[in-house]
């Protein structure tokens, strides 16, 4: 398989390039200039960290995708830890491409895949537009779906139970009250504390709001609407739609080796 298959179906189906949001990275990052030669490893990962180039360094990678860049904003000055990891891409002829929130918009990305990890009714895509005009379908609108009936009713309360069952979690942060009837969820995985989405979510009556991290200020401003919100865990969302897209490209790709690169959460709980 050569780089310019697997970077055409990930731009046009399975993360698409449209959409990418206003200036972030999106593509190639890092060697694109091996989008001719033929590619027999590729890694999938959430982060470029050194655990993870030290893995693709190690097996002899072609290819990693990662959701997160190296970068994220224009470069001032280099840290030492971004001139470890470009050392270390000296070592072995790695290319980097970077899906980062095309992959959280696209169709059985991230935010679907906290939907169907919920067990939720999908009703539609939760749109933004971007500096462009385009409209970018960042999340995903649902209704409670019930196990065994459907004249149950939902409370936040319930809906923190079933993500901590779901999800494996020992904790859920929240903003609300948790006897608050739930009738329509707004979910947007990663990390999208924008004011903006909080204020087009209320406007679409959804009574809670599901993220990948809770802004302080938007957990105020959530508070004063009364819009619930539920903070899930980045790292598990994230690793469950990139295990999906690994099996997707196994399947288009069968004779590329595909790896998930578990870095395991940053995070730790204190007890």
């Amino acid at each position: 398989m050569f780089f310019q298959e697997i970077q055409s179906i990930l731009i046009n189906k399975l993360s698409p390039k449209i959409f990418k949001l206003n200036s972030e990275i999106y593509g190639f990052q890092y060697n694109q200039n091996r989008v001719n030669k033929s590619i027999k490893k590729v890694m999938l990962t959430i982060d470029l960290s050194i655990e993870a180039l030290h893995f693709a360094l190690k097996n002899k990678v072609n290819l990693i995708i990662s959701h997160h860049g190296l970068i994220n904003n224009s470069i001032n000055k280099f840290n030492q830890d971004l001139i470890n990891k470009l050392t270390l891409l000296t070592k072995y002829p790695i290319a980097i491409f970077v899906l980062n929130s095309s992959f959280i918009a696209a169709e059985g990305g991230v935010s679907e895949t906290i939907a169907n990890a919920l067990y939720l009714n999908l009703e539609r895509t939760f749109d933004i537009k971007n500096n462009k005009g385009i409209k970018i379908p960042i999340g995903r609108i649902c209704t409670p779906k019930y196990y065994l009936n459907n004249d149950q009713k939902m409370t936040l309360e319930d809906l923190i139970k079933r993500i901590k069952a779901h999800l494996d979690l020992t904790h859920v942060s929240y903003v609300g009250d948790l006897k608050k009837l739930i009738k329509t969820i707004c979910i947007v995985g990663g990390d999208t504390p924008n004011l903006s989405y909080l204020r087009k979510a209320s406007a679409l009556d959804c009574d809670c709001y599901i993220t990948g991290r809770i802004d302080y200020f938007g957990a105020i401003y959530s508070r004063d609407i009364g819009l619930s919100i539920i903070e899930t865990s980045h790292y598990k969302i994230e690793i469950l739609a990139l295990k999906k897209l690994c099996n997707i490209l196994s399947l288009e790709f069968p004779y590329v080796e595909f790896t998930l690169f578990e870095s395991f959460d940053p995070f730790r709980i204190y007890f």
